[in-house]
Parts: structure tokens; C-alpha cells; sequence
């Protein structure tokens, strides 16, 4: 659109041909006449007395007598006004002629307008015959054109270089000949680029906004080493690219507060774990969390919640334990053997006839005096943001048999686990700032916590005991710059009460009086478009031994002296 002259710069239209001559010519006439008569009275007074004309004198116009200057001053006003009264006219024209080509401009940028809007409307309307809508509002969705259906599609990546660095001990003794080793991995060194987490979902309502849904599955690491296995690691497939799925739900809005959801969804426990993994705040879970805050399950939860509290109770499939290292970590001791103390499959991917959880119930509560629910969205609050605080406390507990799926055949008792769990977390945003904590209890009795898998003990199952666990967490940050945020973490964990007995009489000594975890991790977070693009760089150094009980593997942790260290780097995008 051509930009709005100003009056002056009117006058560079057409007009100015007809415009500028008449004025120019006005005002040298009136000039000129001026400076003749008073030239021509001059030279009348200065040569001879005036002679007074005869009446016949009075129409030759020669002979009429000079004007005086009050009267040509007279007849220089009347030119100017006449002037002026021509300018005025001419201004008015071109006045006229620039607004109907301004008109013109914007009747034709308004066609253009509307022309985009009615494309843009069919293309949205040739989606569906009943008429669809489709874009991006923070995600992309598709939805109907009367609300009652939508779907929003989305997903994450991330990428990161990794550095694991391990001293050699009691669990990692140097050579590959050494003796009295509880892992095969005996490598100081170890760093390359991976992909630790790649997730994608479908979400929304269908029929009304109060029947909701939701399902998530992920591309996830998956090789059977020996890291986290005994010297003589039991064979096992490589796979380096499994599918699993791990949200899929249908929730109902009874009303403004109360809820009801049924499928596979993440255990209301821990604030930890319902933190979602891209809104972390290092580059991967604390170690705390991955073995302590529980994970997915199967079940029903009912969910109440308002402005201040919010509440939810679970009856679910149990759980799949992380509390005696990795659930998935093998030992050995000539016939290789697992630990699993709560005697849980866990209730995610499971189907039913696989269940033997008895017993499962899991609840959290949740209160918040002051701020915003979506503030605690994430463990991060921005510069700007009003203060704000959370209190949570979650309780789980369970029954579970031993791993014998025939046990008649085996002629031995099915002995029945019992678990025990608690937490109590908390987190205060002070926009630019926040910190968080959490603390966890774990009591188990577990007659049938370990299960031989291969040798001339299959399945027998052993009573580890009764073994109560403490753990903690606490965590800071501060924004340095409005995109940049520092953060430290420090993490704590205590088994006791473990049957040493047990454990002797399989050849594992080393496990017996599993030392303290003491964990120090610092880190920066770049946050170049929120949530979306983040890059997070963090290192940690444990400051005792790192019992194989403590192990996370995928967040770079392997069982070795005091003094491990990792460095981690890793860039996030989600969609």
C-alpha cells in the first residue's frame, strides 16, 4: 500500500502544471505594477507640475492620471486574495485525486485479503465432508468444525554425548582375569553420542471436551551387555530398537472436579516421575527417581482437583521395581540369577495372565498455596513468574508372588512379597529461581526376592529379608540470563536390614552391606526457545563407592569406586 503523503507533497501530482504558473504569474504582476508606478510618480514629480486632465480626458486611458500607492497597494491585496483563493481551489483537486487513489490501494489490498481467507477456509473445509480444521497452536491438531472432536499430535527428541568415567574397586577390580567382580564391565573410559529418548503422542477429546485421551509410545535403547551383569554374563540378543508403548488412557470429567481414568498411565506417586522427561531439569531423571518414584502401571485412578489441592487414587497391576539396582541386571554365581525384592512383573505392557501383583494401591495428594497448577509443569521457573509453591505426598503398596509360574511342578511354596512405599516432595518457584526436594521410604519383606534363572536351580526363589530404604534429593536453580539457568542437584540413598546370609550363600559377597549413595551433579541449561529447543550440559561425581544396587545405566551411572564421574551434553527439540 503506498504510504499517506502529507499535504505539502500533494502537490507533486499533475495538478502542479495548472497550479504554480498562475500563482508565480500573480505575484510578479503585482510585483512589477508596484515598482512602475512608483518609478512613473517619481519622474512626474521631478520634471513638471501635474496637469489636471479634462473630463474629455477620462476615457483615454493614457492620459488618466498615475494611481496613488494606497491604491496599488489596494490592488495587491485583491491579486493576493484572488491568489490564494486559486491555491485553495487547486488543493482541494489534488486533495481529491490522492484520497480515490488511496481508496483504490485499499479496496484492492482488502481483495486480496479476503481472496486468501476464502482459499485458506475451503482448503481447512476439503479436509472432511463434515468440514475439519487443522493448524498449529502450540502443536499441531485437527479438530471438527463444532469442537466435539480434536487431536493434537506431537513428540520430542533428544541427542546427547555422553562420558562415563569409573574407578576401579570392589565392584569393578582392574584386569580381565580379576576375581570377586560383580559386573563384566571393567572399561575406565566409555563416551559416544546417543539418542536417550525419541517419544511421540496423539491427544484430545472425542464426542464432548469431558471424554479425553491419550497415547504415547517412545523408540528406546535396549542392548543385553554385560554392564549390569555378573563376570560371566549370560548370553542375550542385541537390540538396539525396541517400541514401547507407555501412555494409553481414557479419562471422563464427571463434573468440574472429579475425574475417572482407566488404561496404562504413569503411577500417582512421585513428582518426580509425573514430571514428563522433557521437562527435566538435567540432561537425564535423577538417579533417585529412576529407582524410587515408581513408573507405569495399569488400573483405574480416580482424580479430584480445584484451584488449591488435587487428589488422585490408584487400583492398579503393581509395579516394576528399580529398588536393587536395574530390574533387568543379572548376577552370577555359576547359575545366573535376578533380584527383584517386591516380586512385581510391573503393570506396564503386561497382559493379564503375566500379572501376579495380588494387591496394588497407589495414591497421591497435592497442595498448592499459592500459584498456578501449570507452573509446576516443569522443575524450571522463568524469570517473571509469580511466586509460587507445592507440597506433595504420595504412599504406594502391594502384594506380590515369587516368579514360579508352575509351582505345583516345582513342588515349593509361592511365598507373597509385601511392599511398602512413601514420599514427600516439595517445590518453590520464585520466577527466575527454584527449589525443589524430595524424600522417599521403601519397606519391603521379601521372602521371594531372588530368582535363579539358569543352573540347576531354576526358579528357586530365596528370602532377602526385611530391607527398608531412604533416599533423598535436593535441588537448585537460578537464571543467570533470561535463557540461561544454572542448576546443582545432590542425591543420597541407604539400603539396610538386606539378608546377608542370602547373598553369601550365592557366591555375592560384595553386595552384602551396600554402601551409601552420595551424588553430586551440576549443570547449565540453555533454553533457546522455551521448553522446544533446550540444551542442557551437566556433569556429576559420586562421592562413595556406587553400589551396583545404585546403577543407571541410561543416565550414565555403572557401579564402581568412589569418584565415578560423568559429563553429559545433550540438545532437545520437541514438536
Amino acid at each position: 500500500m503506498r504510504p499517506r503523503q502529507p499535504i505539502r507533497d500533494l502537490y507533486d501530482s499533475p495538478m502542479d502544471a495548472f497550479a504554480r504558473p498562475i500563482s508565480s504569474l500573480a505575484r510578479k504582476g503585482a510585483v512589477l505594477g508596484v515598482l512602475a508606478a512608483a518609478w512613473a510618480g517619481g519622474r512626474a514629480g521631478a520634471q513638471s507640475p501635474a496637469v489636471q486632465p479634462s473630463p474629455g480626458d477620462q476615457g483615454d486611458v493614457l492620459a488618466r492620471p498615475a494611481p496613488s500607492v494606497d491604491e496599488l497597494l489596494k490592488r495587491l491585496e485583491a491579486l493576493e486574495d484572488r491568489n490564494r483563493e486559486l491555491e485553495n481551489k487547486v488543493t482541494d483537486l489534488n486533495r481529491q485525486q490522492g484520497e480515490e487513489w488511496l481508496g483504490e490501494q485499499r479496496a484492492s489490498q482488502i481483495r486480496e485479503i479476503v481472496h486468501d481467507v476464502l482459499a485458506d477456509s475451503q482448503q481447512r473445509a476439503s479436509l472432511q465432508d463434515g468440514g475439519m480444521m487443522a493448524g498449529w497452536n502450540d502443536g499441531f491438531f485437527m479438530a471438527s468444525n463444532d469442537g466435539r472432536f480434536r487431536m493434537e499430535l506431537g513428540g520430542f527428541m533428544q541427542t546427547r554425548f555422553i562420558w562415563s568415567n569409573i574407578q576401579a574397586g570392589k565392584f569393578v577390580a582392574p584386569g580381565p582375569n580379576a576375581s570377586n567382580t560383580l559386573v563384566g564391565d571393567r572399561t575406565a573410559n566409555r563416551y559416544a553420542f546417543d539418542m536417550p529418548n525419541v517419544q511421540l503422542w496423539a491427544n484430545g477429546h472425542v464426542f464432548s471436551r469431558d471424554f479425553t485421551y491419550m497415547v504415547k509410545a517412545r523408540f528406546y535403547q535396549q542392548v543385553a551387555t554385560d554392564f549390569q551383569k555378573g563376570a560371566n554374563a549370560a548370553p542375550g540378543n542385541v537390540d538396539f530398537s525396541g517400541f514401547e508403548l507407555l501412555d494409553a488412557w481414557a479419562r471422563i470429567n464427571l463434573d468440574d472436579n472429579w475425574a475417572v481414568r482407566a488404561g496404562q498411565f504413569r503411577t500417582p506417586f512421585s513428582r518426580g516421575f509425573l514430571t514428563l522427561e522433557q521437562y527435566q531439569m538435567s540432561a537425564s531423571r535423577s538417579v533417585v527417581d529412576y529407582h524410587y518414584a515408581l513408573g507405569y502401571t495399569q488400573g483405574l485412578e480416580l482424580e479430584y482437583g480445584n484451584d488449591e489441592f488435587r487428589g488422585r487414587f490408584s487400583v492398579n497391576n503393581g509395579e516394576l521395581d528399580n529398588l536393587m539396582g536395574d530390574a533387568y541386571a543379572v548376577y552370577s554365581n555359576g547359575s545366573f540369577y535376578k533380584i527383584y525384592p517386591s516380586g512385581s512383573y510391573g503393570g506396564q505392557n503386561a497382559p493379564w495372565w503375566e500379572q501376579n501383583t495380588q494387591l496394588s494401591f497407589t495414591g497421591r495428594m497435592e497442595w498448592k498455596p499459592m500459584g498456578a497448577w501449570n507452573q509446576f509443569r516443569s522443575q524450571t521457573s522463568p524469570a517473571g513468574e509469580p511466586l509460587a509453591m507445592l507440597v506433595g505426598l504420595g504412599l504406594h503398596w502391594q502384594e506380590s508372588a515369587a516368579y514360579q509360574s508352575n509351582t505345583a511342578s516345582q513342588n515349593q511354596a509361592d511365598p507373597i512379597n509385601q511392599w511398602f512405599a512413601a514420599t514427600i516432595d516439595g517445590q518453590v518457584n520464585f520466577g527466575g529461581a527454584s527449589i525443589y526436594a524430595a524424600g522417599f521410604f521403601n519397606y519391603l519383606s521379601s521372602p521371594g526376592a531372588i530368582l535363579t534363572q539358569y543352573g540347576s536351580n531354576v526358579n528357586a526363589t530365596f528370602d532377602l529379608g526385611d530391607i527398608s530404604i531412604v533416599a533423598a534429593q535436593f535441588q537448585g536453580a537460578v537464571y543467570l540470563m533470561p535463557k540461561v539457568e544454572l542448576f546443582g542437584r545432590y542425591e543420597f540413598g541407604y539400603i539396610g536390614g538386606v539378608n546377608n546370609a542370602t547373598l553369601a550363600a550365592n557366591n555375592v559377597a560384595n553386595l552384602e552391606n551396600p554402601s551409601t549413595m552420595n551424588l553430586l551433579t551440576a549443570g547449565i541449561n540453555w533454553y533457546l526457545d522455551g521448553q522446544d529447543v533446550k540444551w542442557t550440559t551437566d556433569m556429576g561425581v559420586s562421592l562413595t563407592d556406587f553400589h551396583p544396587w545404585f546403577t543407571d545405566m541410561e543416565a550414565g551411572w555403572r557401579p564402581s569406586n568412589a569418584g565415578e564421574f560423568v559429563f553429559r551434553t545433550q540438545l532437545q527439540l520437541m514438536f
